[in-house]
C-alpha cells in the first residue's frame, strides 16, 4: 500500500509498501481513501513541535467508501461512502453523551502515535490508500447525496472545528475576531456570519490569507494592527503559535471570551494568569468534537444553508501522494497562495 509517513522532523517519505490495514475487531471498518486533507495541525509533529512515534502513516481527514467491515458493525456496508472524523469514539460514554466526541474513553486519534507506542499500537492516518477505524459505527459518518468530495473532506475536521469555536466564544452573534486565517480561521468567518456576528475581523500576517478573509465578508488586517484596535467581547485563536495567541489575548475586550482551538505546542499561555484575572477574561480551549459537532453542521452543509467556500480553501486540489514531501515542506514555510492542500490516493 502508498502512503505519506512520518519519518522523523521534517521528513515526510511516501512509502509504496506499507501493510495493507486488516479487520482487528468485529467494530473495525476498511475505507478506501478517495481525499486526504493536510491540515496545519500536521505541521506540529513534522516540525518537531510535539513528540510522535516515527513511521506512522500521517494525516487525520479523510473521506471514501467502506470496502470492508468487521462482524459487529451494522450500520455501514461495502460501498457506503462517509466521513471520516479525525477522532474515534464510541457514542455511548458520559464524554460522547454531553456532546465531547473527543474526549471518549476511547478517543484515539488519525495519524500520530505516541513515542512510547509500538506501531502496531498506533492508529494510522489517512495519506495512504486505505485506512482502518475502529469503532466505526460510532465514528463514521454517511456523505450525503450530492455533497461534493471537498467540502465532504471539510466536515472531517476544519469546519466542525470552526464552529465549534465560534459557538463556545460567540453564539449570540456579538463582534468577534479571528486571529490565523488558514483553513479553521477563514471557515471561523463563515461560522461567525451564519450566528449572526455584526463586526468579524481576521487577523494573520499572509496578505493572500487576508485578503481571501476579504472576500469572505470579514475585514482583515495584519497582526501589527490589533493593539490599535477596539477590543472584542469574543475572539478566536486558530494560529497554533505564541505570537498568534498574544495578538488574540491583546483583542479580547474586558469581561471577553478568548476560544483557544489551535493545538497549543508550549507549556504556557502567551498571557499569565495575572493578565487573565485583570482583564476577567474567560479562556476555552481544548479538541473540537468533530463527531458531536457533525451532528448539528452536517444538515446545515448539505442543505445549502451553510455553504462553504471550498473553491477559495482548498488552493491545492486532487494532489497525488508522490507530492506530499514537497507539498509539507511549502505548507510548513507558508508560502504564499497554499491554504489548503489535498491528496487523492
Amino acid at each position: 500500500m502508498r502512503g505519506l509517513v512520518l519519518a522523523g522532523p521534517e521528513a515526510i517519505e511516501l512509502h509504496t509498501n506499507l501493510a495493507e490495514p486488516v479487520i482487528a475487531a468485529p467494530a473495525d471498518a476498511i475505507i478506501r481513501v478517495e481525499l486526504a486533507g493536510l491540515c496545519g495541525s500536521d505541521l506540529h509533529p513534522y516540525l518537531g513541535r510535539e513528540p510522535f512515534l516515527p513511521g506512522v502513516t500521517a494525516g487525520h481527514e479523510a473521506i471514501g467508501t467502506v470496502e470492508q467491515v468487521g462482524s459487529g458493525v451494522v450500520r455501514f456496508r461495502p460501498g457506503d461512502r462517509v466521513i471520516v472524523p479525525f477522532t474515534v469514539s464510541c457514542g455511548v460514554c458520559t464524554a460522547c453523551r454531553q456532546g465531547l466526541s473527543s474526549r471518549c474513553i476511547h478517543s484515539r486519534l488519525f495519524g500520530w502515535g505516541h513515542p512510547d507506542l509500538s506501531l502496531d499500537q498506533a492508529l494510522h492516518g489517512g495519506q495512504a490508500e486505505r485506512l482502518l477505524v475502529p469503532l466505526a459505527d460510532s465514528t463514521l459518518v454517511p456523505i450525503p447525496p450530492g455533497l461534493a468530495d471537498g467540502a465532504a473532506l471539510l466536515l472531517a475536521d476544519n469546519f466542525p472545528t470552526a464552529w465549534h469555536a465560534i459557538a463556545r466564544a460567540a453564539p449570540e452573534g456579538r463582534a468577534v475576531a479571528v486571529v490565523g486565517l488558514g483553513p479553521v480561521g477563514l471557515l471561523a468567518l463563515v461560522a461567525a456570519r451564519h450566528f449572526g456576528s455584526g463586526r468579524v475581523v481576521g487577523v494573520d500576517p499572509v496578505p493572500e490569507r487576508r485578503r481571501l478573509a476579504e472576500r469572505l465578508g470579514a475585514h482583515a488586517i495584519d497582526p501589527s494592527e490589533a493593539e490599535a484596535i477596539e477590543g472584542f467581547p469574543a475572539v478566536v485563536e486558530a494560529s497554533g503559535s505564541p505570537h498568534g495567541q498574544r495578538t488574540a489575548f491583546s483583542l479580547v475586550a474586558p469581561g471577553g471570551i478568548l476560544s483557544v482551538i489551535a493545538v497549543p505546542t508550549t507549556g504556557e499561555f502567551a498571557f499569565t494568569p495575572v493578565e487573565a484575572y485583570d482583564r476577567n477574561l474567560t479562556v476555552v480551549t481544548g479538541r473540537a468534537p468533530v463527531r458531536s459537532t457533525l451532528d448539528e453542521v452536517l444538515p446545515l452543509v448539505s442543505s445549502g444553508a451553510v455553504v462553504l467556500p471550498t473553491d477559495e480553501i482548498i488552493t491545492h486540489p486532487d494532489r497525488p501522494l508522490e507530492e506530499g514531501p514537497d507539498l509539507y515542506r511549502r505548507f510548513a514555510a507558508r508560502e504564499g497562495g497554499i491554504v489548503k492542500a489535498t491528496f487523492r490516493p
